[in-house]
């Protein structure tokens, strides 16, 4: 997980690998410290995610929650294929939905 601010202050998130229950723990610590920032627009790059879960799921809804809009770029087939199936194309701002 990479974050950064973008020129309009909102936050930039990307992730790669796997987002999933084994891989949770990786990132856990940061998504906390993320919550704890003031709400702002929220970039989701997941160009480099191939993969992810029911808790990968979680892990972006509470993301969402915090942070809005969502907007996300480059979403994999696979993650997009996740999204898409559970109702969330919309809600995550998925490009081309």
């Amino acid at each position: 997980m990479t974050i950064a601010t973008g020129p309009d202050g909102g936050l930039c998130i990307r992730l790669g690998g796997d987002l999933d229950i084994a891989s949770l723990p990786d990132v856990e610590s940061e998504l906390n410290r993320l919550l704890t920032r003031k709400p702002r627009p929220l970039l989701l790059d997941l160009a480099d995610l191939d993969f992810l879960d029911s808790s990968g799921v979680a892990l972006l809804i509470r993301l969402a929650n915090r942070f809005t809009p969502v907007q996300t770029r480059h979403a994999t087939e696979p993650v997009r294929r996740v999204l898409g199936v559970l109702g969330l194309a919309d809600r995550f701002g998925l490009d081309g939905a």
